[in-house]
């Protein structure tokens, strides 16, 4: 498996950290108006010029986008199915989803 993940976090009320969080996802005027609500997000988009997946979580207090680079959108739909069997989303939870996703050798979550 050769892809990256990286992510990236804000919290809602700071303007300058949504600012900045927002400037590097791609269509993301919709959603700001989503986090505006103030309400659990979850989300995802895949950019085909980059071959990356991103999926963003929100509370409604924070926000946090992992974003797993060199991966097909079949791989991203793989993803996405593993991450509905996480109960907690953070950096380790989510990277061993991609990689039982994508890594068929790898047992499933537990």
């Amino acid at each position: 498996m050769d892809c990256k993940i990286t992510a990236s976090h804000a919290n809602i009320d700071d303007a300058a950290q949504m600012a900045e969080f927002l400037a590097r996802l791609p269509n993301s005027d919709g959603l700001k108006a989503l986090l505006e609500h103030r309400k659990a997000v979850s989300t995802r988009d895949y950019e085909d010029d980059e071959m990356s997946a991103l999926f963003v979580r929100s509370d409604g207090t924070t926000v946090v986008c992992y974003k797993v680079d060199g991966v097909t959108i079949d791989e991203g739909e793989m993803i996405a199915a593993q991450c509905e069997l996480l109960d907690v989303w953070n950096l380790e939870s989510f990277s061993r989803a991609v990689h039982i996703a994508l890594d068929p050798g790898i047992d499933a979550i537990e």
